[in-house]
């Protein structure tokens, strides 16, 4: 009988091995090579309006998928951490100190744009924050090099290969010069770190120069993070969350952003507002409980940063980093 199970176990151990082997070997034994792939682009590429100059300049150093790219998509953290860790480690005191400065300093601006757009400056200042720390660091990849790597990798292919001719696009409309077309390893630029098809989207050319600088020009940053969200949905002068209380008989069915009654539903329910800010009771609103709590009672802008990034860790710790940089509750 012991034989018979090691001999099982070594028998499954081999299968194991043998699909993560062949799941892992599959992108090296692609029908299509490298080359192949590249000069199948160019073809379409052409065909789609773009001048063959442009495409083989923005080719002219791509010679092969980086593995570095391939490492970072590969090697996802997978660690559950704790609501409260992750934020400690997203934002710390010298992050909020500095958006404070940077608030200051770009106040004049932000207020215009936040009239316009009816967007609470406070949050445009804060995803500016999050996602290049003020401008300090949008990302070193070239951004062609690494939408040509993801599209040629079969996994996301479709989505890659469409957001690299966009890019293409951008290059060949004068949008944004090779030179200055970099950011972080999955594709993503400039200020805000938008995707290309995000940029063709919702970018501003708020300045009217001629073209929507993500890159170099902080006002059509901030005017394009405010377009975004105001074309997702936020809501002016309405409120994105506020930390609650829930008892302890609480049921936990009713916790999940897709559970929705009014403030006035949830009071009589037993939530509580941790401070003295009790929004209007007839607002909708759902409560969350982040890993490790504390729990919110989150509203419409709640979901629409939630389209900025689909993390319910993500929007809870924007939403705190605004409040720290403007100091109230928003």
């Amino acid at each position: 009988m012991t034989k018979r199970i090691h001999f099982i176990i070594h028998r499954m151990s081999m299968m194991i091995f043998l699909f993560i082997f062949c799941c892992n070997f599959a992108y090296c034994n692609r029908t299509q090579s490298w080359h192949e792939f590249v000069s199948q682009l160019r073809s379409e590429a052409i065909a789609d309006g773009i001048r063959p100059e442009v495409f083989d300049a923005a080719f002219r150093n791509v010679e092969a998928p980086s593995r570095s790219v391939l490492r970072l998509d590969k090697t996802q953290p997978e660690k559950r951490l704790s609501f409260m860790h992750y934020r400690k480690t997203r934002i710390d005191r010298y992050r909020i100190l500095l958006g404070r400065q940077e608030f200051r300093r770009h106040k004049a601006t932000l207020n215009n744009i936040s009239n316009q757009f009816g967007v609470n400056a406070c949050f445009i200042i804060s995803i500016w924050g999050l996602e290049t720390s003020y401008g300090r660091y949008k990302g070193s990849f070239p951004v062609i090099q690494s939408l040509a790597t993801l599209a040629y990798d079969p996994r996301r292919s479709d989505f890659f290969r469409n957001e690299l001719i966009i890019a293409l696009h951008m290059l060949n409309d004068g949008k944004v010069s090779l030179n200055e077309f970099k950011g972080e390893w999955a594709g993503a630029s400039g200020h805000c770190q938008f995707m290309p098809s995000t940029w063709a989207k919702y970018a501003i050319d708020y300045d009217g120069k001629g073209r929507a600088d993500i890159w170099n020009n902080l006002n059509d940053s901030f005017a394009s993070i405010a377009n975004y969200l105001l074309k997702n949905g936020w809501q002016r002068d309405q409120p994105w969350a506020i930390q609650v209380t829930i008892p302890s008989h609480f049921d936990e069915d009713l916790i999940g952003i897709d559970r929705t009654k009014t403030v006035g539903e949830w009071l009589r329910l037993g939530v509580q507002p941790v401070n003295s800010v009790t929004p209007n009771s007839h607002l909708r609103a759902s409560v969350i409980y982040p890993e490790g709590g504390p729990a919110y009672l989150v509203f419409d802008n709640f979901k629409t940063l939630l389209k900025w990034n689909r993390s319910n860790y993500y929007a809870a710790a924007l939403g705190y980093l605004a409040e720290e940089i403007c100091q109230k509750n928003l």
